[in-house]
């Protein structure tokens, strides 16, 4: 079911330009140092917030409740997204050069070989790093459109805003899921193109089933599983990390496949392939657990 779209723009537009021209006119590490010193700002002004991520990063890992190292985990995660939103607002001034630079990548002949069977690429991410990045980095590289599917942010300004600079910066178009989504994203799979869904966001039924995260069943959207199995497509996940030196670090891959010989009944491939998803999205955010988005409630479905 589509979230209702509050009419009411809760942020000016012209804060959200002034943020930008800030963080663009500094220089990229002053940027940074202020974006993690914000994130700090929201962990005390956003207590009900930082309460999530104590909340879930004790989920995660019960053996460190009460601990120093959770607590510094859980500022380290307000600290990551205040230095990725500095980078989002600075997207006009991260230019070719410094994308190819300071966004590493691994495995992007994985992309180039779906590319070249014809049939789209289907990627999946997490929010985890800078994954903003992923499509900027793409573009340099491949002469192909990518497209990102997300849900749309109540406030219709801030949405707008963000999909216009993510098209115009980062390369990417938006495809809204309460809109139509899975008619746009197959055909943009039918014209060789590149899509991109999360696969990390709580999910109640029809549209999620349960899955195990961290050890603990959490509602899981099954869209990407469905759509591969319908269009008999690999899996390819993404993942982007930051790096202890600034950069970032794009993985590919593996590609995940279903198993298309098996004579399990469709509903059970899917339940498995989400898992596997799922699975390397949580080995992926236990290398680097503070650049996981800890503030969004996982297992909302399955708490009680």
């Amino acid at each position: 079911m589509a979230r209702p779209v509050s009419r009411k723009t809760r942020v000016p537009l012209c804060l959200l330009r002034g943020v930008g021209f800030l963080f663009e006119t500094a220089g990229h590490r002053v940027a940074l140092a202020l974006g993690a010193k914000i994130g700090d700002l929201f962990r005390i002004l956003l207590p009900s917030k930082a309460r999530r991520v104590r909340s879930n990063l004790e989920k995660a890992y019960p053996d460190l409740r009460g601990t120093a190292a959770l607590r510094r985990t859980e500022a380290d995660v307000f600290r990551h997204f205040g230095r990725l939103g500095a980078e989002f607002f600075r997207f006009p001034v991260l230019d070719d050069g410094w994308v190819r630079d300071h966004v590493l990548v691994d495995n992007l002949s994985l992309v180039r070989d779906c590319l070249g069977e014809g049939r789209g690429v289907l990627a999946v991410i997490a929010h985890f790093g800078n994954w903003e990045l992923i499509s900027k980095r793409l573009a340099l590289d491949l002469d192909v459109p990518c497209h990102v599917v997300t849900r749309k942010i109540r406030d219709p300004k801030i949405d707008a805003f963000i999909r216009e600079r993510r098209l115009r910066y980062g390369k990417a178009l938006s495809i809204a899921s309460e809109e139509g989504g899975i008619r746009a994203i197959l055909r943009a799979l039918a014209r060789n193109e590149i899509v991109v869904l999360a696969v990390d966001q709580s999910a109640g039924p029809p549209e999620g089933i349960p899955v195990a995260f961290f050890g603990r069943p959490a509602g899981t959207h099954t869209g990407a599983a469905r759509i591969a199995l319908r269009q008999n497509l690999p899996i390819l996940p993404a993942f982007s990390c930051r790096l202890p030196c600034g950069s970032h670090r794009v993985r590919f891959g593996p590609l995940l496949d279903f198993p298309f010989g098996s004579s399990l009944p469709a509903p059970e491939k899917i339940a498995q392939m989400t898992g596997r998803m799922t699975a390397l999205a949580e080995e992926r955010i236990r290398e680097h657990p503070e650049q996981w988005i800890w503030m969004h409630n996982r297992w909302k479905e399955f708490s009680r």
